[in-house]
């Protein structure tokens, strides 16, 4: 009870010379969620503001896996900010919060990598090449023109988007190559990234399960349970009062109660066998 109070004592944050192992473990294995997850958001919010060149491809051709990697990444920032507040205030029910969110943040993770993998292995070519030809806008077909400095799809006469730098008699090459070229190189390195950190991720899983419950030197809070603590009504019933105000040596249990007919027959029992009855 005496450490049950101290811990109690402030936001429950002790000094650091009083940490476990396990609590050092969770800490680092939160610190890697959380770089995971920042790593994944900033390449995002990147793309979708079209930081760095090939980013208007990626925003083009590769939405819905762009989607599931913000998705992803949000979960995991989410999951790391609820188990560093665990591991700081040892608080375990904070923690089952925290493993419970590893989980769905791994599906959506591995997600990223199964949508990449499966359009970078299984017909990247005819793919590109029907969203080119049926499902991408003049605009869109301007921007990836604009972007790969190319014109048309296999030549300027074929599905261009008339502009300044595309026209038919244009130098430029068509942008079925360039195009499948970059879609394989950022679909094969998205795959292989996320696929690589599984591991990982797992591991993180594991030391979050066998690491929460042991963030302090006691395993719970030790404290005994409301439901197993003793009321005013369960010292009435068991005759304590009485037994005090009369001065006898046992409390007189009533025999209608079952632990009352347990303890007299323990009683009995015991009494038997030191006079020789039994």
């Amino acid at each position: 009870m005496e450490a049950a109070l101290r811990d109690s004592q402030g936001l429950g944050i002790n000094r650091v010379g009083q940490w476990t192992p396990h609590k050092w473990c969770l800490l680092a294995s939160v610190i890697t969620v959380f770089l995971l997850g920042l790593t994944f958001l900033v390449f995002s919010i990147l793309t979708w503001f079209a930081a760095y060149p090939a980013a208007p491809v990626v925003l083009i051709t590769d939405s819905p896996a762009l989607i599931l990697i913000t998705f992803s990444s949000s979960l995991l920032l989410l999951a790391s900010l609820v188990g560093v507040t665990g591991t700081l205030l040892n608080s375990r029910p904070i923690l089952a919060v925290y493993v419970l969110l590893l989980f769905p943040s791994f599906i959506s993770f591995v997600s990223v990598g199964y949508v990449t993998y499966k359009k970078a292995t299984f017909s990247l070519d005819a793919r590109a090449s029907e969203a080119w030809n049926l499902w991408y806008s003049a605009g869109a077909r301007t921007v990836l023109q604009g972007a790969l400095g190319c014109c048309g799809w296999s030549n300027p006469l074929h599905a261009a988007v008339a502009s300044g730098t595309c026209y038919p008699r244009s130098p430029l090459p068509g942008c079925h190559g360039p195009l499948v070229r970059l879609e394989h190189d950022v679909l094969t390195s998205a795959w292989g990234t996320v696929f690589s950190l599984v591991p990982l991720h797992l591991a993180n899983i594991l030391v979050g399960l066998l690491c929460a419950n042991h963030v302090t030197r006691r395993f719970g809070k030790g404290i005994t349970p409301a439901r197993y603590r003793l009321t005013v009504d369960d010292i009435l019933s068991m005759g304590l009062v009485d037994q005090k105000k009369a001065g006898l040596p046992f409390p007189p249990f009533p025999a209608s109660t079952s632990h009352g007919a347990f303890r007299e027959d323990r009683r009995s029992t015991s009494y038997g066998r030191a006079h020789g009855k039994f």
